[in-house]
């Protein structure tokens, strides 16, 4: 298949972008890029796709999601729960631990079916916890054709601890259990879908009530299995309290004692760091997920993404959690970095379009292990890309194609979809799932996990008649 007659931003060592350019796909992969004059003089009979002078660029990658959220979107507004604490343990948690392994599927399946849409080829899943049914979701993953590092839960937290502060026991598991499950969905489904679907250890946050011996287990089991482990990390100044009443300067030097760090481990957040930190990130090889715009949401950070990257810090983009966020728009998010990142430096020069577009796309796929395979538009990758509808009034004129899509674009722009050679999305129709009935089924089950779960209606504080 060619496709043909599009501005092609390449993301590959030269950051070339080519006008009236062309890609030829043969199977799963990219076997050229050129100009769509030549590559349909050398490639006479292919069939032809016409991308109508709009934008092709690599799919996105999003390295910090919450899939069982999806079906809370917003429950953040509305009451006030604070502290954090509250908020987690009177209204996300009983929701969450309240779902049947139906319920979470469909809330997993409502995510991947708004990242397909919005132009993501693949992210990373934090907390899977055991009650959501790994297997099912797995097989919805992959049927929709997307990509997907899946991050099993693992905790160490005592049934005192977990009463204590209110944890919801459907969102507890003993420490066994979650290892177990974690290297029982890594044997079954580890490089499933042609690579596609990967198993790591999504471990629960590094404080007070978590055991740090689960640290040193899953640190020597992801060596010994090479699996990823992603964690929130360093994410408020009481995950620092914790660790230096252990003896550890930072949460940072907590995880490289405890061998978390490593080229196929993901810090979500990475709020609270310095550049003693981003040295010892960066030597590991280990990966930062970025998440402007829940973490502005929230009221968090800002991050100190520049500092980050210039000490050499591979940082990637997420979007987090729906009751926060709201949504998985990388387009969107792309955005909200850059204008975090210039309101921290006071300079409108901080974190330019390019830098935005290489986090969710290039340092998204090291972020996740696959940096050889796809991330940008060159022969020999994986054929994962997008292409984005400009024929729309924001987009109009494109001075500068990289400046628009990061500035300009939105997630409604992105026209199709194609992954591993396969066109998942056309015409803003997703092909791979069922989008009317997914819709369908969570507008349906919302309502009966909330009742389920004892939560009393979520309702704005203005009143609705």
């Amino acid at each position: 298949m060619i496709y043909k007659n599009a501005t092609i931003i390449t993301m590959n060592l030269e950051r070339q972008i080519l006008t009236h350019g062309s890609i030829v796909v043969e199977g799963k992969q990219i076997i050229a890029v050129g100009k769509t004059r030549e590559l349909i003089s050398q490639y006479p009979f292919e069939e032809q796709f016409d991308c109508n002078g709009n934008i092709l660029l690599p799919g996105l990658f999003n390295t910090h999601l919450h899939m069982a959220q999806g079906m809370l979107r917003g429950v953040s507004e509305g009451k006030q729960l604070l502290p954090l604490s509250n908020w987690l343990t009177k209204r996300i948690w009983p929701l969450q631990g309240s779902y049947t392994e139906q319920d979470a599927c469909a809330s997993a399946a409502l995510c991947v079916l708004e990242m397909l849409k919005s132009g993501t080829v693949g992210f990373v899943e934090c907390l899977l916890a055991g009650i959501y049914g790994f297997d099912g979701i797995s097989e919805m993953i992959l049927q929709s054709g997307i990509r997907a590092a899946l991050g099993r839960v693992v905790m160490d937290i005592s049934p005192d601890d977990r009463d204590r502060i209110g944890m919801h026991p459907g969102m507890w598991e003993p420490r066994q259990q979650c290892i177990d499950g974690a290297l029982d969905a890594h044997q079954k489904w580890e490089g499933a879908g042609d690579g596609r679907l990967q198993v790591w250890f999504g471990c629960r946050s590094i404080e007070a009530i978590n055991h740090p011996s689960v640290f040193d287990e899953v640190g020597q089991l992801a060596r010994e299995h090479n699996m990823g482990i992603t964690i929130h990390h360093s994410e408020m100044p009481g995950n620092i309290d914790y660790v230096r009443s252990l003896g550890y300067r930072t949460p940072t030097e907590f995880s490289l004692d405890k061998g978390l760090l490593g080229p196929h481990t993901v810090l979500a957040h990475f709020i609270e760091s310095d550049q003693e930190d981003w040295k010892m990130v960066a030597e590991s090889g280990a990966s930062v997920s970025h998440n402007p715009a829940n973490n502005s949401t929230a009221g968090w950070g800002p991050a100190p993404v520049v500092g980050m990257m210039n000490a050499g810090v591979n940082v990637s983009l997420g979007s987090d959690g729906a009751p926060s966020n709201a949504n998985m728009d990388l387009l969107r998010d792309m955005r909200v970095a850059s204008h975090i990142a210039r309101v921290k430096d006071h300079t409108r020069l901080a974190l330019p379009s390019e830098s935005v577009l290489e986090m969710a796309t290039l340092n998204g796929v090291r972020a996740m292990g696959i940096g050889g395979q796809t991330g940008s538009i060159e022969p020999g990758k994986r054929a994962d890309f997008i292409i984005i509808n400009t024929d729309v009034p924001h987009l109009q004129p494109i001075w500068n194609p990289v400046a628009a899509i990061v500035f300009g674009a939105q997630g409604s722009d992105v026209d199709t979809v194609v992954i591993d050679g396969k066109v998942v999305m056309q015409n803003r129709q997703v092909l791979t799932l069922d989008e009317d009935a997914i819709v369908d089924d969570v507008r349906r089950r919302y309502l009966e996990v909330a009742e389920r779960a004892g939560i009393e209606k979520i309702a704005p504080n203005w009143p609705m008649i």
